[in-house]
């Protein structure tokens, strides 16, 4: 399961059941597009991954830990304001 995420102002996250990806909603703050950046670990590595754009008050973005065999999780997020 996910780490302690970082809380965005304005912004909530929802995490996939199994762990791998992360929904974020921004109802507050700056208006325009935002982007989650999910913080991906597997027992060796980490990166990050970006996620699908998405709309203050409008359409979440999602960010997906994916392309590796075996586990895998999203360890935190954060926001990239576009």
């Amino acid at each position: 399961m996910p780490a302690q995420a970082t809380q965005e102002r304005g912004c909530y996250e929802e995490y996939l059941r199994d762990g791998r990806g992360v929904e974020v909603f921004c109802e507050d703050g700056r208006p325009g597009n935002f982007r989650a950046v999910a913080h991906c670990r597997t027992p060796l590595s980490s990166w990050d991954e970006p996620g699908t754009i998405g709309r203050v008050r409008g359409r979440s973005s999602f960010a997906e830990c994916g392309g590796v065999l075996g586990p895998v999780w999203v360890e935190s997020y954060h926001v990239d304001w576009l």
